[in-house]
């Protein structure tokens, strides 16, 4: 098997791990060499493909893994920290929530025990940046992506239409043109997400400043150097309100928007008569498709990438998951040179659902031609940028951002009052 080579890049550290093993009077520990507490918002199915993923590193290194899965991540991790007992290793979706509890411990940059140049290279471009602090130096380990610059369609009723996939954005509006001329919706869009509710426009509106602006805009943004009511971010949003806002371009009218759920919002692609042909979503939205449709993606679905303006570069949003080493521990360090290897998840990313950052990842191990476009298409981006309000202080990013965004498509307030509002909660 793949995943059991490749062990010579963290033998050291476990020559290390056996030396701390050797007790008073030279005898060894019988419990050595110890053991790595680990947390995430992994939990359920995803829990039980986490912890197959490393019973490779138990088995080969003697270290048990206490995995703890916790729902409400977010507070449960800052609970622990405040509490002066965190785990050993804790893993992020939030770049700015990993980086709020680098400042809270004593948690060290990835150059302390790591080669950086080479996590800089086997990395998707541009994915260390997330967590750099002000000197440059990285904390979190990218360990799952999540492309979420994802045009999706019903392969079979989508040739039988006979639309072509679009390659700009220009290209995108015609098609839709081309679908309303025919009497069809071109697009499913579904906001409802609970108390969440607003992170998909959201990434609809980063997608549209990736497009239509260079990477350092969107950085300032994330920074707050670029105030939500700037004529460059005003643009973005007026993008993504072309979209709902054109009567006839999406299911369910704007009405509709804010109480569609999320997960349900693309299913209606599978109609014999289909109910849209077009959905823009991160890869993990396969778990949401019918049944059917998940046991053979290659026969029901493509996948394309979300498409650039003509001559422009053509940039990744991305999510997913970094690993923050709180504690330092040998075991701690040999578990996160584990998760760097590119062999690392191919148990988790075979039975779908899964990501791999890393470039050198063999994508023949992923389950169909689905999951390897995802993942080709995030190595091979000109520009990879992670979630805006992900990296935003939460009171923005997952709070006036995504009710802003919630205001506006409900009609409550205009796109002129909400971005005032957004930047009047910009932390000082």
């Amino acid at each position: 098997m793949r995943l059991r080579k490749k062990w010579f890049y963290w033998l050291p550290l476990l020559a290390v791990l056996a030396l701390v093993a050797a007790a008073c009077n030279g005898e060894a520990d019988p419990d050595a060499p110890g053991e790595v507490s680990v947390m995430s918002a992994f939990t359920g199915d995803e829990a039980d493909l986490f912890r197959e993923s490393i019973a490779a590193f138990e088995e080969e290194t003697g270290i048990d893994v206490d995995y703890e899965p916790a729902d409400g991540f977010e507070t449960v991790i800052q609970t622990r920290v405040e509490g002066g007992n965190p785990p050993d290793i804790a893993m992020f979706p939030q770049p700015g929530l990993l980086m709020d509890i680098v400042e809270q411990t004593d948690a060290a940059p990835l150059s302390e025990f790591m080669d950086i140049d080479e996590l800089e290279d086997t990395m998707a471009q541009g994915f260390l940046d997330a967590t750099r602090d002000e000197d440059g130096e990285a904390y979190g380990l990218p360990m799952r992506l999540a492309n979420k610059s994802l045009l999706w369609y019903p392969v079979p009723q989508f040739e039988e239409a006979g639309y072509s996939i679009p390659e700009t954005q220009e290209e995108m509006i015609e098609l839709e043109e081309q679908i309303r001329a025919d009497g069809h919706v071109p697009w499913c869009l579904g906001m409802e997400s609970g108390d969440a509710t607003g992170w998909v426009g959201t990434d609809w509106v980063e997608e549209y400043m990736l497009r239509l602006h260079d990477a350092e805009v969107y950085d300032a943004w994330v920074e707050g150097e670029q105030p939500f009511d700037s004529p460059e971010v005003q643009e973005a949003f007026e993008w993504f309100g072309r979209v709902w806002q054109e009567e006839g371009n999406v299911v369910g009218g704007t009405d509709g928007l804010i109480n569609i759920p999320f997960g349900e919002s693309p299913n209606v692609m599978f109609d014999d008569e289909p109910g849209c042909y077009l959905h823009r979503q991160g890869n993990f939205v396969t778990g949401f498709f019918p049944p059917d449709v998940q046991e053979d993606l290659d026969a029901h679905v493509g996948v394309a990438f979300f498409p650039p303006f003509e001559g422009e570069d053509s940039p990744i949003l991305a999510g997913g998951d970094l690993a923050l080493m709180i504690n330092d521990t040998e075991e701690a360090r040999a578990f996160m040179e584990y998760m760097a290897q590119p062999q690392f998840g191919e148990e988790w990313a075979a039975e779908g659902g899964w990501l791999s950052p890393n470039v050198d990842f063999d994508p023949s191990v992923y389950p169909d031609e689905v999951h390897r476009q995802m993942h080709q298409t995030a190595v091979d981006a000109d520009v990879i940028r992670f979630d805006a309000s992900d990296m935003m202080p939460g009171a923005v990013g997952t709070g006036s951002f995504w009710s802003g965004i919630v205001d506006w498509v409900g009609g409550r307030r205009d796109l002129d009052e909400v971005l005032e509002f957004i930047d009047g909660t910009w932390p000082n």
